[in-house]
């Protein structure tokens, strides 16, 4: 989570500002030069100097060598010390993950179910608990080497009808997530939901980090969208932006969970095609089909109608994000655009149909690209996100 907290400049704070500047440049660039930092910063070089001489100290920046130059010295090279602290990064969704990584994000050890999806929050907790205590002994990893835990969720605090059985998000409703870890570990944990979570994996890993307006599209078992704006999450008044599967596509349309009708998500989700290709092609109703498993049939004419007609209705909703947002990127992830092809070549044939003006036209559709070689890195970048925070200085006047 991204809140600016609003203060008015002084000398300390400054620093504070300029040194978590300077932290994320290195982590986004990598290998870069005292002088660069201080040419992209804007930051006198004397003060960079000090700032990362300050990182060199406490063993979060190590130099790297000298770098190539066009004439003149090298510039010595400086990058984040990957091994001072390690991240613990929790998915749940239609799969669910543990994932141990180093400062930077490089995966050390990756553990996933895809069969907890079905099971009650409680045993997902229980499971989850058992894999972080494992992976925290495995490696001997003392507590003051845990930059923190960052568990991405169904969402809390949502509408659920008692009466609808939706498996997937069935108690996840009122459970305190975070209460229910920090009980458990002496670290801190961080938690947000996984739309937004995804969204920070592309801001600090991703293809987020090419522009500053973009929109992360999430479609897996369940919808949602993060919304970044300068480079940081818009969150709204309550912290609950983004909850793009609840808009309304269809007036009167199929009931959701959520007690209205026609929630995109009950069109594009990876639960409402299984439930829809599943019942079409009647396949086996005494067993509980994966995405993966049902796009096995994806190329069968009934199979790929669906596909069309979901993907039809999502690139609505994304052209209504475009239209009132005006993002310079959209990026699209999620088990159902990274599995099916056919889905997402139609998402991306029609989205521009739907936008209203001719200079938003352009607005670049990508498909998560580190989705597609890693997963669980937007727990990671949560952590990430929340270590090295901005603080916005108001102007004073």
């Amino acid at each position: 989570m991204m809140n600016s907290k609003i203060v008015i400049g002084k000398p300390e704070l400054l620093k504070r500002i300029n040194r978590n500047s300077i932290i994320k440049l290195i982590f986004k660039q990598g290998n870069i030069s005292r002088s660069e930092i201080a040419k992209i910063t804007k930051l006198t070089l004397p003060s960079v100097m000090r700032i990362v001489d300050g990182l060199t100290e406490e063993g979060l920046v190590i130099d790297v060598g000298k770098g190539d130059s066009s004439g003149g010295r090298k510039p010595n090279l400086i990058c984040l010390n990957r091994d001072h602290l390690y991240i613990l990064g929790v998915e749940i969704a239609i799969n669910t993950l543990v994932v141990l990584t180093d400062l930077s994000g490089c995966t050390i050890e990756r553990w996933e179910s895809p069969q907890m999806a079905y099971d009650t929050p409680t045993k997902m907790l229980e499971e989850i608990n058992s894999v972080i205590t494992k992976l925290i002994q495995k490696y001997n990893i003392p507590r003051d080497k845990i930059a923190g835990i960052g568990i991405g969720t169904p969402g809390t605090n949502f509408k659920h009808h008692k009466s609808k059985s939706y498996a997937i998000l069935k108690g996840w409703e009122s459970i305190d997530v975070k209460a229910w870890f920090k009980d458990k570990f002496d670290c801190p944990v961080y938690i947000d939901n996984v739309a937004r979570t995804r969204t920070l994996s592309e801001l600090w890993f991703g293809r987020g980090r090419e522009v500053k307006h973009f929109i992360y599209v999430f479609v897996d078992q369940g919808v949602g969208c993060g919304i970044v704006s300068n480079s940081a999450i818009y969150e709204g008044a309550n912290g609950v932006a983004g909850e793009f599967g609840h808009s309304v596509i269809e007036y009167h349309g199929r009931e959701c969970y959520c007690g209205n009708r026609g929630c995109i998500e009950m069109y594009v989700s990876a639960g409402a095609i299984i439930s829809e290709i599943s019942e079409t092609l009647k396949l086996n109703p005494n067993k509980k089909m994966t995405f993966r498993e049902v796009m096995a049939y994806e190329n069968e004419d009934e199979a790929n109608a669906i596909l069309i007609k979901s993907a039809k209705v999502l690139s609505v909703g994304i052209a209504n994000l475009i239209n009132i947002f005006n993002p310079q990127m959209v990026v699209i992830g999620g088990i159902v655009p990274i599995n099916s092809k056919v889905f997402t070549n139609v998402l991306f044939h029609e989205v521009n149909q739907s936008i209203f003006s001719n200079a938003a036209v352009e607005t670049e559709i990508v498909l998560s690209e580190i989705e597609m070689s890693a997963s669980g890195l937007g727990s990671v970048a949560l952590v990430v996100n929340e270590t090295f925070k901005s603080v916005v200085v108001a102007e004073q006047g």
